[in-house]
């Protein structure tokens, strides 16, 4: 018997444990910001000059000591699909459904580059190490998309969870990972439109 491979197989404590994931990523990202590496600094508060639209990475840098933990726990809780940290806590118990990995290709995403597999091995083989490429189970295909795909509908694929899952929905390699992401695609991407059955058409 086939099993779906967009099911996730996390446990029913994932949530407890995502939470204290994205406290972790917030230190995370305020020990970046901090750091003398310029570079390090500099990707961290773009990524917090998010949460104004007045503000850029040079002027959070020149100001380091405005920036609190709660800064960091917004952009977070943004980053995984929620409107701010309190919103975060308040809904990260609340556990969605498998997402629907045909959500993803939609006419707007139409136009990129997806490579089509009948079989896993195939599609396992064409990711390889490809750092910018994504496998997903289509009904019963498999697809290759470009990480283009993902970020234009909101999807942060700078998240270290993709790897943590070898960049394979089908078959992860970390299922709590796979659970994080689960419940940040099943709240940003929206479901598909509904297809209208033609007027004057009876079933």
């Amino acid at each position: 018997m086939r099993t779906d491979p967009s099911s996730s197989s996390a446990s029913p404590s994932g949530p407890i444990d995502a939470l204290a994931e994205y406290k972790i990523r917030a230190s995370k990202l305020l020990k970046d910001f901090t750091s003398a590496d310029k570079r390090r600094a500099f990707h961290a508060a773009h990524r917090l000059a998010a949460l104004w639209p007045d503000k850029d990475a040079n002027a959070l840098l020149a100001d380091k000591a405005s920036i609190q933990r709660k800064h960091a726990l917004a952009v977070i809780a943004r980053e995984m699909g929620f409107r701010d940290w309190r919103h975060l806590t308040r809904e990260a118990h609340v556990e969605l459904p498998a997402f629907d990995t045909t959500r993803l290709f939609r006419a707007s995403t139409s136009f990129y580059l997806n490579a089509w597999f009948t079989t896993y091995e195939e599609a396992r083989d064409a990711l390889g190490a490809r750092k910018d490429r994504f496998l997903f189970p289509y009904r019963h295909q498999f697809v290759v998309c470009e990480g283009g795909l993902l970020a234009s509908l909101g999807i942060d694929v700078k998240d270290p969870d993709w790897e943590l899952i070898g960049r394979d929905w089908a078959k992860p390699q970390d299922a709590q990972a796979h659970y994080r992401l689960n419940q940040k695609l099943a709240r940003i991407v929206p479901p598909l439109p509904e297809r209208r059955r033609p007027k004057g058409r009876s079933s």
